[in-house]
């Protein structure tokens, strides 16, 4: 009996030594591994990010890509300044109640940081309007190449630069969301109530950066 016990006691602290030797030998090798790829430039720059602290160069440290829904959007060229609504279907009721309130993003369109981000909003010539919704995106049409847009979400603002201004027939299959392009795409009806053409804005991504929460 006594002989049991002991093998048994004896196992136990086998697997307990073992367990972790093989814990420790994991993480260095881990660890040796990762800086050995980052030394000679395998390692994927979103995963790698430098910060300044106190005026010096601080330690790499991995940070997952940002993909966030925009809440507000300004084109100080044209005078846009609005709510970005994020409704969860597509179905025609739905978009048009959010389009009430604002400028909206399409459902399934890229987020910021990610893909294509498709934004539409109403415009109109009517100068007297009782709900401001509906000039959204009044004077989109005069945009030029190289003008900023930028698009905020809860902490962050994202700078997209004009890449082309277009008016298109509404039927026309003009935004790929499918891309992986980090992009955006404006667009507005041509004439307020008709629908048989749109224009277009399409802009590259920049850069962005964090805001204050009260900016």
């Amino acid at each position: 009996m006594k002989k049991q016990l002991f093998s048994i006691k004896f196992l136990i602290h086998l697997i307990a030594t073992y367990k972790t030797v093989f814990a420790v030998t994991f993480l260095v090798t881990f660890s040796l591994s990762f800086v050995g790829l980052y030394l000679v430039g395998a390692v994927p720059s979103e995963f790698v990010v430098l910060e300044k602290e106190n005026g010096a160069e601080a330690k790499p440290r991995a940070e997952m890509p940002v993909r966030e829904e925009p809440i507000r959007i300004l084109v100080p060229k044209v005078g846009v300044d609005s709510v970005v609504e994020n409704p969860m279907s597509a179905d025609t009721a739905t978009l048009d109640r959010a389009l009430l309130k604002g400028a909206v993003r399409y459902p399934g369109s890229g987020l910021l940081g990610e893909g294509n981000v498709f934004i539409f909003g109403h415009s109109t010539s009517i100068r007297v309007v009782n709900n401001q919704a509906y000039k959204t995106f009044n004077n989109l049409k005069n945009l030029k190449t190289g003008d900023e847009i930028l698009v905020r979400s809860a902490d962050r603002e994202y700078l997209y630069r004009v890449a082309r201004v277009s008016l298109v027939s509404a039927e026309a299959a003009w935004v790929d969301f499918s891309s992986k392009k980090k992009r955006l795409t404006l667009s507005t009806c041509n004439t307020f109530g008709k629908k048989e053409e749109r224009y277009v804005v399409e802009a590259d991504f920049v850069k962005s950066y964090r805001v204050s929460s009260n900016t």
